[in-house]
């Protein structure tokens, strides 16, 4: 296999990625070195069931289909995504006046945005099924839970469905602490980066972060992808050179939601400053992922930023996030579209169901739908806790991750002491992780060695 995904799956996920884009993978005029139609991914079934012996097959179709991107974009394309930072910023919007924080009350935030993030991943990670929010609302009728406001039990007797198994110290009734998660692994990571390595840290710096800390089968999308590069560099080509072809080396998830989930402490670390954290996220990113991927990092670490100013708005902070994305791009066109879309009706269910009908075709894993869920929590919560973090669960798609980075900007913009105790109390100050470097600790200390580390640097 050429990563951990067969030739016929990175060529089905490469067309539509190609085709987001916006190459022109249009199936009447491409064509093979034969001149003969590459097949469309609907067309994909139908092909022979010996996966071994086709690969050879599908890996010279999915080069033909790579060959595509020579002819550039569709003229008709309306976006412009740029990949370099100082192209990034430049295309951004301005950053918002922002009031900075004194020292106390930043120390009470942190803490808040770390308990936040935490209990909002706990909340969505039962209902991470692959679900739209028309099977979430179903499933919380059926057990008196919608509209959701505590824990998700774990059965519905009535429709007969059990959540994931391996959720259940994260259901009603049996949270105790915070289990291992990826979406709290990568918070942690970052953290360690940065205390490892400072602020000038390399993105041979982040791979190894990676490879280091996290087991093989914790890993998704383009981290997975990005695993297997790295245990398979070759020695005679020097590492930096090699990883920095990552983002588009057999990578069709170059745009997925990674490093939306790893933006958090760039945010924790750089209050009120929405463009100072940037270039940090964006190292970040950049070891895997391209255009709206990064700009995905980018908007939740500005988010959080402009949280962690004195009292922020709803508007204010998503302000914050547009700052440094590029104005012209899909991911700003997402959040710009939520935003007048909720301005119209303050309604969470008719704006839902506009986000559906026009990003609902994307990856359950891609950064644009999930950021419009993450902006439309945001502002119907109006920086309630507990409105942001239910909300967030209820949009569906990626529950978890949604649920932990609306929870981590609304308690940063709230402080510890604006958290309800129903979502902190029955995490008992406790974390456990499969991070190598860290382990099982204590939510308490995350917050206090991000705190320490913001005073140092």
């Amino acid at each position: 296999m050429p990563s951990y995904a067969k030739w016929k799956e990175l060529y089905h996920e490469e067309y539509f990625q190609l085709r987001e884009e916006g190459y022109l993978v249009d199936g009447a005029t491409l064509m093979d070195e034969h001149n003969r139609p590459l097949p469309f991914p609907a067309d994909l079934a139908g092909e022979s069931h010996d996966e071994t012996a086709d690969e050879p097959k599908w890996e010279a179709l999915y080069h033909a289909l790579w060959k595509t991107r020579e002819k550039g974009l569709r003229p008709d394309f309306p976006f412009h995504e740029p990949d370099s930072y100082k192209e990034i910023i430049a295309e951004a919007a301005p950053e918002p006046s922002l009031e900075p924080l004194d020292c106390k009350e930043y120390e009470q935030r942190i803490k808040g945005a770390w308990f936040g993030r935490l209990a909002g991943v706990a909340l969505g990670k039962p209902l991470e099924m692959g679900w739209d929010w028309l099977k979430v609302k179903e499933y919380l009728e059926s057990v008196n839970a919608y509209p959701l406001q505590d824990w998700v039990p774990a059965r519905s007797d009535k429709l007969n469905v059990e959540l994931r198994a391996d959720c259940v110290p994260s259901t009603k009734g049996n949270v105790r602490y915070m289990q291992p998660d990826d979406d709290v692994h990568y918070t942690i990571m970052s953290l360690l980066l940065a205390e490892q390595k400072g602020l000038e840290f390399t993105k041979l710096d982040v791979g190894m972060n990676l490879l280091d800390n996290i087991p093989y089968h914790w890993l998704w999308c383009s981290d997975r992808h990005t695993y297997c590069h790295l245990v398979n560099m070759d020695s005679k080509r020097s590492k930096e050179e090699q990883i920095d072809e990552f983002p588009t080396r057999l990578n069709p998830w170059r745009e997925c939601m990674a490093a939306f989930l790893k933006a958090d402490f760039w945010g924790y670390i750089t209050p009120g400053e929405p463009r100072k954290g940037a270039p940090y996220i964006y190292r970040v990113a950049t070891l895997n992922l391209i255009k709206n991927g990064i700009y995905g990092g980018m908007f939740v670490q500005g988010c959080i930023s402009a949280a962690l100013s004195k009292n922020p708005s709803p508007e204010a902070i998503i302000r914050g996030g547009l700052s440094v994305i590029p104005k012209n791009s899909r991911l700003a066109c997402a959040i710009t579209d939520v935003c007048q879309w909720y301005a119209a009706n303050n309604d969470f269910a008719i704006v839902c169901e506009k986000i559906y009908a026009k990003y609902g075709h994307l990856h359950f894993c891609s950064s644009m739908n999930n950021l419009a869920f993450v902006t439309l929590s945001v502002l119907h919560s109006k920086l309630d806790y507990t409105t942001a973090i239910t909300t967030a669960v209820m949009c569906g798609t990626d529950t978890d991750c949604n649920a932990g980075t609306v929870g981590s900007i609304v308690a940063a913009a709230v402080g510890y002491d604006r958290l309800e105790c129903r979502w902190i109390d029955p995490l008992n100050d406790t974390v456990k992780t499969v991070v190598a470097h860290f382990g099982q600790g204590s939510i308490t200390e995350l917050a206090n060695r991000t705190v320490s580390l913001y005073k140092q640097l």
